[in-house]
């Protein structure tokens, strides 16, 4: 059963960080979409906790250089 975690993510400089950001958790196993809005720096990730838990994902993004918060789904 997959599973949605909204992120707010501040310091998102360009559009170019967005596309890099989709690309890299796209492409990590689990992940099964991920959509960022550089407008509002929310971050939404669906992902099959089966392969990757929700705090694997949050690291994720932090690892990705940027201050992070959980808004939902951080159970």
């Amino acid at each position: 059963m997959e599973k949605v975690l909204k992120l707010q993510a501040e310091g998102i400089m360009c559009t170019g960080c967005v596309e890099d950001m989709q690309t890299v958790l796209r492409d990590t196993e689990g992940i099964n979409d991920a959509t960022v809005s550089f407008s509002d720096g929310i971050i939404n990730i669906n992902y099959d906790p089966e392969i990757i838990d929700t705090r694997e994902v949050f690291i994720r993004v932090k690892n990705l250089g940027f201050t992070t918060k959980i808004l939902e789904g951080g159970e």
